[in-house]
């Protein structure tokens, strides 16, 4: 066979491959069932999601660490943790929010002890909490969506395994992400605001799945945030459509208090 022909046959199979793996990727997101999806993924919170239990106080809250996306950030803005806005509980990166990805797990967060930065491991390494609470699921959904469960999981145990790496006594316990109200501006997105709710109640889904698989803790904190057509109710959001007030923090408290939290055959 002449080099021509060599040079057409290859670029012939090239863009034959091309064209398959295009398909499939927009067959992923075309044939994705939401409703479907959504019920199904509400099943597996319900089924194993926290217990309410009696109140485990404030002593219980002062044992954690949070760590997840701007709405996690503003514990600390609003006060409403032991030590008010000059809190150590929180911890975030300069930027003051995160988005869950194969990266997260390399992320270097302001240590509040000192103000200095350090990545997660060495930060785990020095404080060792008792619980770890994360909370990941807005930023970036729609790219997660697409990703699918598989990429979720893939990027969740990245961190988790760091996590752990670094302070094997800590318990982890994932957080469902807080959903979001009707008048949050879209302009930035490439859904309607009921989409990217359902997106949410997936990604949640998801991670609820992740901590049976993984015997990790899981609250679905997000039920008690909702109007009946599962929104971020009104009174919740500071206007802006998902940043959280005092109010939803201090209710979000209160649910980890009163939740037990759920570990597969604990």
């Amino acid at each position: 066979m002449s080099l021509i022909l060599r040079i057409i046959a290859l670029f012939i199979v090239f863009c034959f491959i091309f064209s398959s793996c295009s398909t499939r990727s927009k067959q992923t997101l075309t044939n994705t069932d939401t409703a479907s999806n959504e019920s199904e993924l509400s099943a597996v919170i319900s089924t194993a999601a926290s217990l309410e239990c009696e109140d485990m106080g404030q002593e219980y809250i002062d044992s954690f660490v949070f760590l997840g996306e701007s709405t996690t950030t503003h514990l600390k803005n609003r006060g409403v943790l032991s030590g008010g806005t000059q809190t150590s509980q929180v911890w975030s990166t300069k930027s003051g929010t995160l988005m869950l990805s194969r990266d997260t797990a390399e992320c270097r967060i302001v240590y509040p002890e000192t103000g200095e930065e350090l990545d997660l491991f060495e930060a785990m390494r020095r404080k060792k909490p008792k619980y770890m609470l994360l909370t990941f699921g807005l930023n970036g959904a729609t790219g997660i969506i697409a990703q699918g469960e598989e990429y979720f999981d893939l990027c969740y145990a990245k961190l988790v395994d760091t996590l752990l790496s670094a302070s094997p006594e800590t318990v982890i316990i994932l957080q469902s992400c807080f959903p979001i109200a009707k008048n949050m501006d879209m302009s930035n997105y490439t859904v309607d605001a009921k989409t990217l709710n359902d997106y949410i109640n997936i990604i949640n889904g998801w991670a609820c799945r992740f901590a049976i698989k993984h015997s990790l803790g899981y609250l679905n904190t997000a039920e008690s945030l909702k109007d009946n057509d599962g929104f971020l109710l009104s009174e919740y959001q500071v206007g802006d459509g998902y940043h959280l007030t005092k109010s939803a923090y201090i209710k979000i408290l209160k649910y980890i208090r009163t939740h037990s939290y759920s570990v597969k055959g604990a």
